[in-house]
């Protein structure tokens, strides 16, 4: 048997009410229980929300109003200020 085809257990934690429903739901549609979380766990795996691909596109002009030359200025300031303060003690 090739190693893609080794089972492993999950187990799964349920209320016995939710238990004997799905049971008894996986009995009337003709599957077992382990057949039936296996469809439900490769559907949901495709329901997983990808990130769309224009999300960057909305940011386009975010930073519009940022003076980032400042920003940067202002952080290289303090990094100095504070190499000063540490070689005078």
């Amino acid at each position: 048997m090739p190693a893609s085809k080794h089972l492993r257990v999950l187990s799964v934690r349920l209320p016995e009410a939710d238990l004997r429903r799905f049971k008894s739901l996986a009995a009337s549609r003709g599957v077992t229980v382990q057949d039936a979380v296996h469809e439900a766990l490769e559907a949901w795996s495709t329901l997983v929300p990808k990130v769309p691909r224009d999300s960057l596109d909305l940011l386009q002009g975010s930073l519009a109003e940022v003076d980032i030359e400042k920003l940067r200025r202002e952080e290289r300031e303090t990094e100095l200020a504070r190499e000063r303060h540490l070689l005078n003690g």
